[in-house]
């Protein structure tokens, strides 16, 4: 069945309304590399133009014809970044998609995010989807709120760490002075911000950057002031924040599922959220260098996880909502499972996934590991290509190992990669060999 993917992260419903630099250039590096969904004949509408020749690598590598892709971006204006429903519903853009879907039926719609205006799109395409009432009431907003996130997992019972929800500077003292003595440190997030963007970790002792904020921060907490951390991370659409006890990690990793549209749940993938120090010592977070899939968690971490987060993707779907949700957790160094957010769209991890099974098989994970690598220097996705063959590395379908360059980020001269490898060790080998390229 063809399929309309629509690139639409980084809406306001995802990110909210108030992106940072960072944010844009993440939303537009994200449509690149959600290019790899792609499939014979799909329809992919799009905010910014994907380059061609991305689009015959992802052919070439995935074995279909690329010239059966409709590339589909807003006209008129300066491009932004973010597909937004105003401009996914604008006239012009909802009768080029009807001109292009005649040719065939049975379509279908896969957004990253499920907003009003990607139901009342296939309404107007004629495209029924199970979920689409819930949508239509912005109920996928639920699943990316932090504030909500705490309040339906304590409706089933997932274990998280101590914390609150908060909507002014008073409550905001209350909740710290009450926290801070469980570990020494708190985290304070903005309860739409995605990527860490929003989130502050406070500590009255020396510390080096911790996961999971942009910003480690030594404070006097006789000395703290609520109004100015207020002041500092709510935005003029956004006016609540959420504190929690913050806990050192063991292991970090997600749990993605899909929810189909008769409501049946399947696992799709696990991994490892790696993470690592900046060269810059007055750097106050850590630079995201990629996933790892699947996840390293031993047998009885893995069991425990799945049955607690299955529960929680039970609650999503009863909601009504249908499509992808993904769940962030860590085991901490004390030992417990403690669950962080959750978010119903595409994760950090679909692409890899998708393009695994595509080139290796559904049980890819018993005999392979999946991992990507940011920050790789080169100028182009053809580039690394051209590059990655000559040194030997490129992914290899006969040996099923290699490296397959996914998108560039061409202001800052570096491009993603996607790293297939036999096992861990080989894997890491690749990712080192990759961050040397100078």
């Amino acid at each position: 069945m063809p399929r309309i993917l629509i690139m639409n992260a980084g809406t306001a419903q995802m990110s909210g309304a108030d992106l940072t630099p960072a944010q844009l250039s993440l939303a537009a590096h994200s449509a690149h590399r959600s290019a790899w969904f792609a499939q014979h004949g799909d329809v992919i509408v799009s905010p910014v133009v994907i380059p061609a020749d991305l689009l015959s690598s992802i052919g070439a590598t995935l074995d279909f014809d690329a010239s059966t892709l409709f590339l589909l971006v807003p006209e008129g204006g300066r491009q932004s970044p973010v597909l937004d429903d105003c401009t996914l519903l604008s006239k012009t853009l909802v009768e080029r998609i009807k001109r292009h879907i005649r040719q065939k039926s049975n379509w279908r719609l896969y957004p990253c995010y499920s907003t009003e205006g990607v139901a009342r799109l296939a309404a107007r395409l004629g495209i029924p989807q199970t979920g689409d009432g819930f949508a239509l009431q912005r109920g996928p907003d639920l699943l990316n709120r932090k504030s909500h996130f705490r309040q339906l997992a304590t409706s089933v019972a997932l274990p998280l760490p101590n914390g609150s929800v908060t909507t002014d500077s008073n409550d905001l003292l209350r909740a710290i002075t009450s926290l801070r003595s469980e570990t020494g440190r708190v985290i304070v997030k903005l309860d739409n911000g995605a990527g860490g963007v929003g989130n502050v970790i406070l500590t009255c002792n020396e510390s080096d950057p911790l996961p999971g904020a942009r910003e480690t921060r030594r404070i006097s907490w006789r000395s703290f002031d609520p109004d100015a951390l207020w002041s500092e991370i709510t935005t003029a659409s956004c006016k609540t924040l959420v504190v929690e006890s913050y806990h050192l990690a063991r292991s970090m990793f997600y749990l993605e599922y899909e929810i189909e549209d008769d409501g049946s749940i399947f696992f799709i993938n696990s991994g490892n959220i790696r993470l690592r120090k900046s060269a810059d010592r007055t750097e106050r977070a850590l630079i995201w260098t990629g996933l790892e899939l699947p996840s390293s968690l031993r047998d009885e971490q893995w069991l425990v996880a799945q049955a607690h987060a299955y529960r929680f993707v039970a609650l999503a779907r009863d909601l009504g909502y249908r499509g992808m949700i993904n769940i962030d957790a860590i085991f901490a160094n004390d030992g417990r499972l403690l669950f962080n957010e959750a978010n119903g769209r595409w994760g950090g991890g679909s692409v890899l996934h998708s393009i695994a099974v595509r080139l290796l098989g559904f049980d890819y994970s018993g005999c392979n590991v999946i991992s990507s690598v940011r920050d790789v220097r080169s100028r182009s996705v053809q580039t690394a290509h051209d590059r990655f063959r000559k040194e030997g590395f490129l992914f290899d379908r006969t040996r099923k190992e290699g490296v397959i360059p996914l998108a560039a980020d061409e202001a800052a001269g570096t491009v993603e990669c996607l790293v297939i490898a036999r096992d861990r060790p080989a894997a890491r080998d690749l990712q080192h060999r990759l961050l040397r390229i100078v």
